[in-house]
């Protein structure tokens, strides 16, 4: 291309001499090709990403369960209760089945326990006798609290939150 054609003036020696190639119409419409091929290859890419993973990261949301009627959990007493959640993610419905421990000292305030063992998960079995949790599995044992009292458990039992609606415990799964 001759740099003359366009009236362009000559270039002063110290500041370089005019390169074709850099400065060409078809450098920057390649430029802008690329570009905007990235730019929709990213947004299709990240959104059959997202449509294919479907909700399968993010954690599903609690939810509320009847623990039972408040005459039929009289205090002093340890009461075992199952629980049945239907789940549902983008491409499979499941359930999921637990157990519950619930108990009162006074009849008004009632602390729910999980039944999991926070070793590897099995469900633990309230000792009447012993007056504890007892792990099948690896022979934790657990308070009346959850709290840990000998065996592989990392941690207490998990404490659920409870509230009382119409005359009947719920708590938080």
């Amino acid at each position: 291309m001759d740099k003359h054609l366009y009236n362009l003036p000559d270039l002063e020696s110290e500041n370089g001499e005019w390169d074709e190639r850099a400065h060409s119409r078809q450098g920057f419409l390649r430029l802008c090709f690329w570009s905007v091929t990235g730019l929709s290859l990213t947004a299709v890419g990240g959104g059959s990403v997202r449509f294919l993973l479907g909700h399968s990261l993010t954690a599903p949301a609690g939810e509320w369960i009847e623990v039972g009627a408040l005459n039929e959990l009289p205090p002093g007493q340890m009461h075992r209760v199952t629980y049945l959640l239907r789940t549902t993610d983008l491409w499979r419905k499941g359930e999921l089945r637990g157990v519950l421990y619930a108990y009162s000292e006074d009849g008004s305030s009632y602390t729910v326990l999980s039944g999991t063992c926070t070793h590897l998960g099995c469900n633990v079995r309230w000792d009447d006798a012993q007056q504890q949790f007892a792990c099948p599995c690896h022979l934790g044992l657990f308070s009346r609290q959850g709290e840990v009292l000998s065996g592989p458990p990392p941690k207490a039992l998990n404490r659920l939150e409870t509230r009382i609606e119409n005359g009947k415990l719920l708590a938080f799964v």
